[in-house]
């Protein structure tokens, strides 16, 4: 009740100050234009802010990225005058006011992922890759490897999978980690240490990181010197923006192709695989 009765003895004040008027200095920069060919009926943003989704009065949306560029386009139903985005990123809803109707579309996006540095399993020319974006500190990332090596062994000649930073911010040892894992990597030992780290994923700090080490039997120095390296740093920082590029907002997070699989378990996985290779 103390809290109540506090807000209420402030109540008369607010209403005073509600009707006093405001004065305030407002500045306006112009980022950008973006230049249409025909009328422009409704604007949203995707939930990622990478997508910029414009209605025009053709019956067509229009998808630019931020920088202005026209990514794709798509055609909608006649008459279509509003659009919204969400709750997920892939969903959008076309509203007609004429005909009282909101219709509810989902959208794959394929992003192109650079896989030129990063760890892998399987034949490098197969024409199916299974990128995961992944926290060594992340308990369901610790459980997505065994997954994915399922899928992959299911197609042995025609599906590789390859790894990505993407360390959270949430959790402390996490950079570290992932730093430690080049290291690794330039001794030839990343996917032993790979599978090492998420073994300890609930409990890893710079003791368990170098008992890791030792149990590989890593040259301490070269070690060292790698996870010192600003280019250790730079690629790690590079595979997150990647990653939030292509809409990556926590791990793991799974693409075949390009395409975020949106059920990250094994069914989900594999038919996502099984639908690129009927591509090819």
């Amino acid at each position: 009740m103390m809290k109540i009765r506090t807000m209420l003895c402030w109540l008369p004040l607010l209403l005073i100050l509600s009707t006093l008027p405001l004065h305030a200095e407002v500045d306006q920069e112009l980022l950008g234009t973006l230049e249409l060919d025909h009328a422009p009926l409704d604007i949203a943003v995707s939930l990622s802010g990478n997508q910029v989704y414009v209605l025009d009065d053709q019956s067509r949306i229009l998808i630019f990225s931020t920088s202005g560029r026209l990514v794709d386009q798509l055609k909608v139903p006649p008459g279509t005058d509003q659009i919204s985005i969400g709750p997920r990123e892939d969903l959008l809803f076309l509203g007609n006011r004429k005909d009282k109707t909101v219709q509810v579309i989902s959208l794959t996006f394929s992003y192109k992922i650079d896989l030129s540095d990063a760890p892998l399993k399987g034949p490098a020319n197969a024409p199916v890759a299974i990128v995961v974006f992944s926290d060594f500190q992340c308990p369901y990332c610790a459980r997505i490897g065994a997954i994915i090596d399922r899928v992959r062994e299911a197609y042995p000649k025609k599906v590789k999978s390859l790894y990505k930073n993407y360390p959270l911010s949430s959790h402390k040892f996490s950079l570290v980690a992932a730093k430690a894992a080049i290291a690794a990597e330039a001794q030839g030992k990343f996917w032993e240490f790979h599978d090492l780290l998420f073994q300890n994923y609930n409990r890893l700090n710079d003791q368990k990181i170098d008992d890791i080490r030792l149990s590989l039997n890593l040259d301490k120095e070269k070690f060292k010197q790698v996870m010192e390296a600003p280019e250790t740093l730079a690629r790690i920082q590079r595979e997150k923006h990647e990653g939030e590029t292509a809409g990556v907002r926590g791990t793991p997070s799974v693409f075949v192709n390009g395409r975020k699989v949106r059920r990250a378990n094994y069914d989900g996985i594999k038919k996502a695989v099984e639908a690129a290779l009927e591509e090819k």
